[in-house]
């Protein structure tokens, strides 16, 4: 999932500090060189955008899962929350958004970047929240167990610190933990680009190249890495963001709504597939058609900001929400059921559910303030 900072030039910096000048639209033939004028520093949009994905995916963990009533509500949660649990078992697509979002900031981020800045923007930026998270993990298995499920070693809980865990076979701390490891891959996979200095011209034919493979070898699932790296339905989300991005630095041109409009065709491909496996197989009361209209409307979103329709959005309050989106959805799934099942019984669904969002939202901004900052400004030095 996303969760780089939306400015060009910052490592892992906090947002409404170091940040850069976005280069505004030119034709995608135009010499990188040149020096169009400069939109605002900072997509306000985007923070926005990635704070609804985040409380989506609330929704859907604390709201939205019947299946996990028995274990944390000890109810079902369609009969707890009636009017809500409509909307909220639909939340899980939040991280299609996320992952939209995510292919347009890490173009951002990586323009001008050597392979080396890459990787050590990246680092600052998904670890010291992450380090934290895992060792609150381990607290809430073994403090506040749920009874049901078994605790991960520490072995398990020591490889979960490399956020490997997928290749190396090893139990995740945090089931959220999973959106992780493809963002992971996702960044391995975008190292090929600034393998030599980023253009349009690189950037646009990685993506069809991606594409087109994530689309050929799903009649090759069992060949090594390679399902791996070049996920279809994931892979098309990426490609939609990074081309997005291309359209808001050069402006939109034919190139870019073909390659656009093929990541829609194949995502929409994977996702219906998967939304009927789910609802026949796994017996979730969803419709693919419902979460494919969803997707397209974050698909339409991040267009729209692509196109410069949210230029004129300066809300600062956003890149402060933005800051602790990263934080919250790393602390939320096992602390925020650990209250829930702990509360229930003494203050009821609603309010419990209410006074849960509220602790986790302080606890982000602490972590975000006194764990986050001063561990990468503390990082940063010594790399």
């Amino acid at each position: 999932m996303n969760f780089p900072s939306l400015s060009a030039k910052t490592e892992a910096s906090p947002p409404g500090e170091a940040r850069s000048e976005i280069p505004a639209p030119a034709s995608a033939s135009e010499n990188q060189g040149d020096q169009p004028r400069t939109p605002p520093p900072r997509l306000y949009a985007l923070d926005a955008l990635r704070v609804v994905a985040a409380l989506a995916v609330l929704a859907f963990h604390f709201a939205g899962i019947d299946k996990a009533s028995g274990v944390n509500w000890g109810e079902n949660p369609r009969d707890l929350f009636p009017w809500l649990f409509p909307f909220a078992k639909y939340g899980s697509y939040g991280v299609q958004l996320f992952f939209i979002v995510s292919g347009f900031v890490i173009c951002l981020s990586a323009w001008g970047r050597t392979p080396g800045q890459f990787v050590r923007a990246r680092f600052l930026r998904l670890f010291p929240a992450y380090w934290f998270s895992v060792v609150v993990a381990l607290a809430v298995y073994r403090l506040l167990p749920d009874g049901i499920r078994t605790s991960p070693s520490f072995s398990d809980a020591l490889t979960n610190l490399t956020m490997f865990q997928v290749p190396m076979k090893a139990q995740h701390l945090v089931g959220a933990y999973w959106t992780l490891w493809l963002e992971l891959c996702f960044y391995l996979v975008f190292l090929v680009v600034l393998l030599k200095p980023i253009t349009f011209q690189r950037v646009y034919v990685f993506c069809w190249s991606w594409l087109i493979l994530s689309v050929l070898i799903q009649q090759y699932a069992n060949v090594p890495l390679l399902p791996t790296l070049a996920p279809a339905l994931n892979t098309s989300l990426f490609v939609a963001g990074i081309t997005m991005y291309l359209m808001y630095r050069f402006g939109p041109d034919l190139k870019l709504w073909l390659l656009l409009g093929m990541s829609w065709l194949t995502m929409q491909s994977d996702l219906v597939e998967h939304g009927d496996r789910l609802r026949d197989d796994l017996g979730f009361d969803r419709s693919p058609y419902v979460a494919l209209a969803l997707v397209t409307v974050s698909y339409l979103l991040v267009l729209a900001v692509a196109l410069h329709w949210f230029d004129r959005l300066q809300w600062r309050w956003l890149a402060t929400a933005g800051a602790l989106v990263y934080p919250l959805y790393l602390l939320h799934e096992e602390l925020g059921w650990a209250m829930i099942r702990i509360l229930h019984d003494r203050l009821g669904a609603w309010p419990t559910l209410g006074f849960t969002v509220a602790v986790l939202l302080v606890l982000s901004w602490l972590v975000h303030r006194y764990v986050e900052r001063p561990s990468v400004r503390w990082l940063r030095t010594k790399l």
